[in-house]
């Protein structure tokens, strides 16, 4: 099953973002983001964005090459009205992400998000769909006056991790493919 579609949507009232995918299979997910696991996630996906490219580049290499790509998307951005989908496997209402992390496979980049109760929901994507996120929250985040402009490194190191890393564990839960 893979994604096609991603949608985030600031709730004044929750003061949240509603963030939702959907999948191949017309499947929907949809999680609460507080403002710190959005920053959480723009901070962590620079940093993946840039060890993914660091595999194959020198380090400053990499970094300058994840920044230039970042700002080609910010400059041209491929938003698309978001279709729904028919089944909710996490339910109808959203869920409240506890913690976001990632870690990186070979070519594919685990995104996962800490739910109640410990369960965690996998995405499986690749460097550009990170970015395409980073864009999405960096948006929304712009709309609803959160000011995360923090640097990446208020965000803890040990929360992005190499898949040959031996510290390396990937939580049981649910996988999205």
């Amino acid at each position: 099953m893979s994604i096609t579609q991603f949608n985030a949507t600031y709730t004044p009232e929750e003061d949240r973002v509603l963030f939702r995918f959907n999948t191949s299979e017309s499947q929907e997910y949809r999680l609460w983001l507080t403002r710190l696991i959005v920053r959480d996630v723009l901070a962590l996906g620079a940093q993946a964005s840039v060890a993914v490219l660091a595999k194959e580049n020198p380090p400053e290499q990499a970094k300058a090459i994840a920044e230039f790509k970042q700002q080609a998307k910010a400059q041209n951005p491929n938003f698309t009205t978001f279709v729904p989908a028919t089944q909710f496997p996490l339910g109808a209402d959203p869920v409240l992400v506890h913690k976001v992390r990632f870690t990186i496979e070979r070519q594919v980049t685990n995104l996962e998000w800490v739910l109640q109760r410990g369960q965690v929901l996998t995405m499986h994507i690749n460097e550009d769909m990170v970015g395409q996120i980073r864009l999405l929250l960096q948006t929304v985040a712009g709309r609803a006056q959160w000011a995360l402009d923090a640097p990446a490194s208020v965000v803890p190191e040990q929360e992005i991790k190499l898949a040959n890393d031996p510290l390396a564990q990937v939580d049981p839960g649910k996988v999205i493919h």
